[in-house]
């Protein structure tokens, strides 16, 4: 029998099969992303600038188990910080690490419109204006299990509530350390161009003061401690934040605030941070040019989770964020960003970050 011939059988008894396995993987969705940084530091403190190449590489999957329950998991390069997975290119041509950076359930009960039950860890469940990173950085995924719910109250008014338990910090001798958290959220759209967005939260963080510090024990990120390096206050954050927002057909524009209170501290417990946004087109060709400002005291946040890049990561810090990007292609950014903050509010030690990122994603 010819070679072609016996393929064409092969290939035949092997269709049923594969048929089957097509609907399979019609149910699982593979995404990822790539990000190459270039990254400029000027730090006052230090004897010297700092120059680095850094590379950020996600893989992501999400299967539909059935019609109400899918499952996540990511593999992320970095090292083990929560709210970081840069990895800088140094070593002598080293291999990087990979670590796990998403793995949970989401339960989406049909009888329930828009709930969504997850455990594990996880995407913030948590809704942000413009994804500003006074409370959260961009990069951290909590741990432990979330509620939310989202829902049209009709065609001007939605509301989005998200809550959740997260497991902080296991120790076997001592308490452990948990956070709970409950934020509501309300879109109104005036207009088919317009919308303004409002919300508010609360995360009341448990067994915090007289504990060690979150993630790095030697280092309080900003956050004020007692003699023995631990946390001098717990953390119960209140935040509001809210959005305005225009469209035309190709321009799309915001003005946006965050501000945050931690209510169990009695001094340096407050941060905020406002800004406006403008973007032309999408995709390729694509504008988009952003700008903040925020003053962050040294027991407003739990500093550990906190943005990473404004005043080097952490509290105790004040100044602005500049940032420009532009569609190389679709699905192709080149972006700069341009961080002038001063570290120490009142002490204001300079600190300069530029960052120019190729980043792709598929």
């Amino acid at each position: 029998m010819k070679r072609s011939m016996v393929i064409a059988v092969v290939l035949t008894s092997l269709l049923p099969g594969m048929a089957r396995a097509g609907n399979w993987y019609d149910k699982v969705k593979i995404s990822g992303d790539f990000r190459h940084r270039h990254e400029l530091i000027q730090d006052e403190s230090k004897d010297a600038d700092r120059t680095r190449w850094r590379i950020r590489a996600r893989l992501g999957i999400a299967a539909d188990i059935s019609e109400e329950m899918s499952v996540s998991f990511r593999l992320v390069s970095g090292s083990d910080d929560p709210v970081s997975t840069n990895q800088t290119l140094t070593d002598g041509f080293t291999t990087k690490g990979i670590g796990i950076d998403l793995a949970c359930f989401d339960y989406h009960p049909s009888a329930v419109k828009g709930m969504h039950l997850i455990g594990g860890k996880m995407n913030l469940p948590f809704a942000t204006v413009q994804g500003t990173e006074l409370i959260w950085d961009g990069d951290l995924s909590p741990e432990g299990v979330a509620a939310t719910l989202s829902r049209e109250i009709n065609d001007k008014v939605g509301v989005s509530l998200g809550s959740g338990v997260f497991y902080v910090q296991e120790r076997s001798s001592e308490d452990d350390s948990w956070m709970a958290g409950f934020q509501g959220v309300v879109t109104v759209k005036p207009g088919e161009k317009t919308h303004v967005i409002a919300g508010g939260g609360y995360y009341d963080y448990q067994n915090t003061e007289n504990f060690p510090t979150f993630y790095d024990d030697e280092d309080p990120f900003g956050n004020s401690v007692n003699v023995d390096g631990e946390y001098a206050t717990d953390y119960n954050q209140f935040e509001i934040l809210g959005e305005i927002g225009m469209k035309a057909e190709k321009i799309s524009a915001a003005v946006y605030g965050n501000f945050v209170k931690n209510t169990a501290a009695d001094s340096l417990d407050t941060g905020y941070l406002f800004g406006g946004m403008i973007r032309h087109g999408k995709g390729k060709k694509s504008v988009k040019v952003n700008v903040n400002y925020r003053e962050v005291e040294n027991d407003a946040v739990v500093g550990a989770f906190t943005d990473s890049d404004f005043r080097n990561g952490g509290t105790d810090g004040k100044g602005l964020e500049l940032g420009l990007s532009y569609g190389l292609a679709e699905k192709v950014d080149l972006a700069v960003s341009y961080f002038l903050n001063q570290k120490g509010i009142e002490e204001e030690v300079d600190f300069k970050r530029l960052q120019i990122d190729l980043a792709v994603k598929f």
